[in-house]
């Protein structure tokens, strides 16, 4: 889902380095979460960004909901845009996790219900469901030729 990443900083209320546009335009444009060193590695003819200064911005724009933490596969964290710009309305659905690639897709239509009696005792920040397994080019590459 590419979007205007300079307005979506601005209208978060951050100023729009051209770091976070640089970051928020990759993480964007990308057909799923992304880690810190494949955004970097996708910067990586623009030489200003450092991997301390994407840490930062990653940092920055996960604590404005601008995207989402993901833990991927060897407890890497992936980054993703964001459907919600409010902690109300925070990251809590379920993902697809390929254990080939390691690419990582929301399911955002499979959402946990807490019984209420649990929403009175506890407050749920963050939710981490995923479903392992083989994405289809993984799976499409596995298969053996069809005659």
């Amino acid at each position: 889902m590419k979007i205007n990443a300079k307005q979506h900083i601005i209208d978060a209320g951050l100023r729009p380095t051209s770091a976070r546009i640089a970051v928020l335009s990759v993480i964007s444009c990308a057909d799923s979460a992304l880690s810190h060193s494949e955004i970097l590695e996708r910067l990586v003819t623009q030489k200003e960004f450092d991997r301390v200064t994407i840490y930062r911005v990653l940092d920055r724009l996960t604590h404005h909901h601008l995207v989402h933490k993901i833990s991927g596969e060897n407890r890497a964290w992936k980054f993703q845009i964001s459907q919600h710009t409010h902690h109300a309305d925070a990251h809590h659905h379920a993902h697809l996790l390929c254990t080939v690639c390691g690419k990582v897709s929301c399911i955002p239509e499979l959402s946990p219900q807490f019984p209420k009696p649990i929403l009175k005792k506890y407050h749920v920040e963050t939710i981490d469901v995923h479903f392992k397994g083989l994405c289809e080019d993984c799976f499409s590459a596995s298969q053996p030729p069809q005659n």
